[in-house]
């Protein structure tokens, strides 16, 4: 197949991770493809390793320094400076299996897909695989993994659509994706895993994060809810939307209140509920909502969700939150 694929990375202080990243994609088994490495505002010797990369392969690697915009902004503009039939993002401290790129792009072309989803692997800094998701054949599989990686996205379904990643400090792929996964009905999903998400032990993201009074998930929910509905999406995939929120809340509100003080928690978990219900107002009849459902869900985040919202449901929610913020 001759399709070209655009590979894009954003960069940010990644030096002691980029090089492994574009080793990975240089040598891959499907040639027809371009890397778009985007230093955004890098403070350590990022673009020097880039420099020497871009030496080495002049024709392959396309590089681009810019002042700090952010991921959004600058998976945005990538989109639109690809040469690609299809995109693929890699995140800079990730790196891919050497057929990675040839997999996506000859199942994207078999059945002419907007979307090809696969699934992923962390390793950690021992190289040891501490957890693995392989997708089932599922319709709720697409709301499995809303990260922009281990997918293939074509690119004319992306602008055709004003698909595109929201500036907000948390879930701007969320936005991305639900758009992505629900324009379409071809898409595909694929027994495969060939991204590699590195399981740093010592990053912001697997540690304490940061506290909810300071997240953007407002802006992230409300954005989402209205692009939906002028979309003319909500409506025709309603359950499973009001589904997703349920369990993006019942995520955020267990990522975002360790160690919050209990006044804070109270607040919050009462407002966020309240949106929830302003726009879903029988949200706890919801037929997903069961503890063997979503059918396809890891076992451990149905049984979450589930018992989490049990416990709204007998008004346990807070007093449950605010027993494990203290863990």
């Amino acid at each position: 197949m001759n399709e070209k694929v655009s590979v894009i990375i954003p960069v940010y202080n990644s030096e002691k991770y980029i090089a492994k990243c574009l080793d990975s994609v240089i040598k891959q088994t499907y040639q027809a493809h371009e890397i778009i490495v985007i230093n955004d505002g890098s403070k350590d010797k990022s673009q020097e390793i880039i420099d020497k990369y871009v030496e080495k392969h002049p024709n392959l690697i396309k590089a681009i320094k810019q002042e700090n915009k952010g991921v959004s902004k600058t998976r945005n503009e990538a989109i639109k400076k690809a040469e690609g039939d299809y995109v693929m993002f890699i995140d800079n401290d990730d790196f891919i299996d050497k057929d990675y790129i040839e997999t996506f792009a000859k199942e994207a072309k078999s059945g002419d897909y907007d979307v090809v989803l696969g699934g992923y692997r962390r390793p950690n800094e021992e190289g040891k695989v501490v957890k693995q998701l392989q997708l089932p054949q599922e319709e709720w599989a697409k709301f499995m993994i809303f990260a922009p990686w281990a997918r293939i996205y074509k690119k004319q379904y992306l602008i055709e659509n004003d698909i595109t990643f929201l500036t907000v400090n948390i879930g701007e792929d969320v936005y991305f994706n639900m758009q992505a996964m629900l324009l379409s009905d071809k898409i595909k999903i694929i027994d495969y895993i060939g991204y590699n998400w590195y399981f740093n032990s010592a990053s912001v993201s697997n540690t304490t994060q940061k506290n909810i009074k300071n997240l953007q998930v407002y802006e992230l929910l409300n954005s989402c809810y209205d692009v939906l509905k002028q979309k003319n999406i909500l409506e025709k995939h309603y359950e499973i939307i009001e589904m997703y929120f349920i369990r993006y809340i019942v995520w955020f509100l267990l990522f975002s209140t360790k160690k919050v003080e209990a006044t804070t928690i109270k607040e919050e978990y009462n407002k966020i509920f309240k949106w929830l219900e302003e726009r879903f107002p029988n949200y706890k009849k919801n037929k997903l909502l069961k503890i063997t459902k979503p059918k396809g869900e890891i076992a451990g985040v149905r049984l979450t969700v589930y018992f989490f919202m049990l416990a709204h449901k007998f008004k346990l929610g807070k007093t449950m939150l605010l027993l494990y913020s203290k863990i």
